[in-house]
């Protein structure tokens, strides 16, 4: 898997990683100037699976996306830090955008800077990682690489195969 970011402040909090949970049903956000935590509804095996909270303590709003799965999938995340914590954010899906969640800008005096992983419509999402402490200090991507059998062995095949003639002689 390729880890993509994270965005956001990098020096506080705890690290988090949900690497190779790929397939979300929901997704809990509580979110006030910034946001305050995220926590996934994964389906593992036909099960769905409760991860960790990501941040603190519940904000003054609270918001759930169900996603439509397994028809509906992520194909990106958005959003906005600042110094200390990520201020707003997004998930995109092969349906829709939910979001923003938060507010950009936040409730400190530096500018916010943006954020947006594309990650493409061919299921390659795999999973989040990030830091977080009161809040959710920052937020990353995996992503799957895609590659085709077929192309592959064909390209192995012209550009990498050589045929070798061995000779055996005996000593």
């Amino acid at each position: 898997m390729i880890k993509i970011g994270p965005a956001g402040n990098t020096s506080y909090g705890k690290p988090w990683d949900d690497e190779g949970k790929d397939k979300i049903a929901q997704i809990f956000i509580s979110h006030g100037e910034e946001i305050n935590s995220l926590q996934f509804v994964y389906v593992e095996n036909g099960t769905s699976v409760l991860s960790e909270k990501h941040g603190g303590d519940c904000g003054p709003k609270f918001n759930v996306v169900t996603l439509d799965y397994p028809s509906e999938y992520l194909v990106g995340i958005s959003g906005s830090y600042s110094d200390t914590s990520v201020s707003s954010i997004s998930f995109i899906t092969n349906n829709m955008t939910y979001g923003p969640f938060g507010s950009r800008g936040g409730d400190s005096d530096s500018e916010d800077s943006d954020f947006e992983y594309h990650l493409g419509e061919d299921r390659s999402f795999g999973g989040f990682h990030g830091r977080a402490r009161h809040y959710l200090d920052a937020i990353g991507v995996y992503l799957k690489p895609v590659t085709i059998q077929g192309d592959v062995k064909v390209n192995i095949e012209k550009h990498f195969i050589k045929k070798v003639n061995i000779k055996y002689e005996r000593v």
